[in-house]
């Protein structure tokens, strides 16, 4: 049996694409890139930071307290 490899990258690029699919973001919150000629995927971030995916630590949703609402 082969064992399956995947980067970091690769894997928080997933999670990132799993939470835009449960969530809609605005453009100007988080946008999807694409993939560049260094083959890493491209967000930008608060319309103003363009991050790979390797960069990023991660992403997880977090959900307001109501009275921060």
């Amino acid at each position: 049996m082969s064992e399956l490899s995947i980067s970091r990258g690769e894997l928080v690029h997933h999670q990132i694409q799993a939470i835009m699919r449960e969530t809609h973001f605005e453009n100007d919150v988080l946008m999807y890139l694409g993939v560049r000629d260094d083959g890493q995927h491209w967000y930008l971030i608060a319309n103003e930071h363009e991050v790979s995916a390797e960069q990023l630590e991660g992403m997880e949703e977090v959900h307001p307290h109501d009275e921060e609402l």
